[in-house]
């Protein structure tokens, strides 16, 4: 599996703190920002924008650079989905800039289920 450049979800009534907590748990250093947080995983740094309500109920949650442990936007949402127990969103394939729109549909994480859906 391709490991994604960067990483993005959408968590449905995300609360900052909350998911702070949460990241605390996954990386070795987290720092606050303006727009989210500085994190650190095993020696390489990024910024992680937070953005709330993003899209109506759903915040946006973006690695820039994907310095985690997970290789896809669906791996990072289920774990985020798994450790804080709220609906989370993502695309189910990486999207390229040259590509304009993505080449799949999106992965919805609901009460432990994974389900496709079309969004947007």
């Amino acid at each position: 599996m391709t490991r994604y450049p960067d990483i993005e979800i959408y968590i449905m009534n995300a609360n900052a703190d909350n998911i702070a907590t949460w990241l605390s748990t996954v990386f070795d250093k987290l720092t606050p920002t303006n727009e989210g947080w500085h994190c650190e995983y095993q020696g390489k740094s990024m910024d992680v924008q937070f953005t709330p309500q993003a899209q109506k109920n759903f915040a946006s949650l973006w690695f820039k650079k994907n310095h985690t442990p997970w290789q896809t936007d669906v791996d990072c949402g289920r774990a985020a989905h798994a450790a804080l127990s709220l609906e989370v969103r993502c695309q189910n394939s990486s999207w390229q800039e040259e590509e304009g729109d993505t080449n799949g549909g999106w992965i919805k994480f609901i009460r432990g289920e994974e389900k496709p859906f079309e969004w947007f």
